[in-house]
């Protein structure tokens, strides 16, 4: 299968944690309030451990795992600093081998749209065998034109060209939805926040393992 390599992103590391990752407070606090208390969590595609540290700091077991070093090393300087039961480690989500089991869950959020159209089912299809439940977050497709959808094409076109592309691309498939068909998912859960400019989704796989 083929791996995905990181991508120097001039927002990685410090700048995202400081200035990109505080915008997603509230987005961080729907998924912490939403998790079983206790579980094992896998967060995907990590950034800089925001989410993964609020979801430690409320008793869950968490391990972060992303493609940047730089949000990595960022992500680790903080879990140092406290007594947290969270670990980071840089890995591709989509090979990602889990060092004890499966995971009660995992977690993306904002993270499918950023990569090239290829590299989104091998990731959501490997997440569901390795959690038994997925809770997705992204841009709901197509997205509003309101404040909140004006806001987030900006973010996504200050990123860079090569991230606004993925995401028009993930726009123009579908968002999440066509994804979760077909890999055959089972939906536990699907609605939309953000003044309906973002979609999330609960899934586990199918029943009958056709995934």
């Amino acid at each position: 299968m083929e791996v995905r390599t990181p991508r120097s992103v001039l927002y990685d590391g410090g700048l995202y944690g400081r200035l990109v990752e505080p915008m997603l407070s509230g987005v961080h606090g729907f998924v912490a309030d939403r998790l079983p208390e206790g579980a094992r969590v896998l967060d995907a595609c990590c950034g800089t451990g925001g989410l993964a540290m609020r979801l430690a700091g409320a008793g869950r077991e968490v391990t972060g795992v992303d493609l940047s070093p730089r949000n990595i090393a960022f992500a680790q300087g903080r879990a140092e600093a406290t007594d947290l039961p969270v670990r980071f480690e840089v890995a591709d989500v989509a090979a990602f081998e889990p060092p004890e089991g499966r995971f009660d869950v995992a977690s993306v959020v904002l993270a499918i749209h950023e990569m090239p159209a290829r590299f989104r089912r091998p990731l959501l299809a490997n997440l569901v065998r390795i959690a038994t439940r997925v809770m997705l977050v992204d841009f709901a497709a197509p997205m509003r034109w309101n404040v909140a959808g004006a806001f987030n094409r900006m973010v996504e076109m200050a990123a860079g060209r090569e991230h606004f592309g993925n995401f028009r691309d993930f726009s123009r498939r579908g968002g999440l939805a066509p994804l979760v068909e077909e890999l055959g998912l089972e939906v536990e859960m699907s609605r939309t926040i953000n003044a309906g400019t973002m979609q999330i989704y609960v899934v586990s796989a199918p029943t009958d393992g056709s995934s």
